[in-house]
């Protein structure tokens, strides 16, 4: 509950973010996927999607975000983050996953914040 908590607070900042492009979290009412996650689900999930300028901007926020392990499993309940253009994935080169831990929020959107400052 924490996690979700936590990632629709981190989703509104990111959204009015003037580095982030497009941004995927289904609990925005702008995101394509709220009506259907509002039926069916108790609440909206802790992953992110967002797009950054470039692989290197988006690399460079990651390295300069002080609670986001750079990882490609999510099993945890640490901040995390992975560039998915390099696997291969059919998506923008400055996409980004993340995935919203159970570090207090506003120390976490504080790294988030400085990571995006960076860039």
């Amino acid at each position: 509950a924490r996690m979700c908590a936590s990632a629709q607070v981190i989703a509104e900042r990111l959204a009015a973010h003037p580095k982030v492009g497009a941004l995927r979290y289904p609990g925005l009412a702008t995101d394509p996927s709220h009506a259907v996650m509002a039926r069916q689900a108790r609440g909206f999930g802790f992953l992110i999607g967002m797009t950054l300028e470039s692989a290197e901007v988006a690399e460079r926020f990651l390295e300069a975000c002080p609670y986001m392990a750079r990882t490609t499993s999510f099993g945890s309940t640490h901040s995390a983050g992975e560039r998915r253009a390099r696997w291969g994935d059919a998506v923008p080169e400055g996409f980004l996953r993340l995935s919203i831990g159970v570090e207090p929020v506003e120390a976490l959107w504080a790294g988030i914040a400085e990571g995006l400052a960076a860039v």
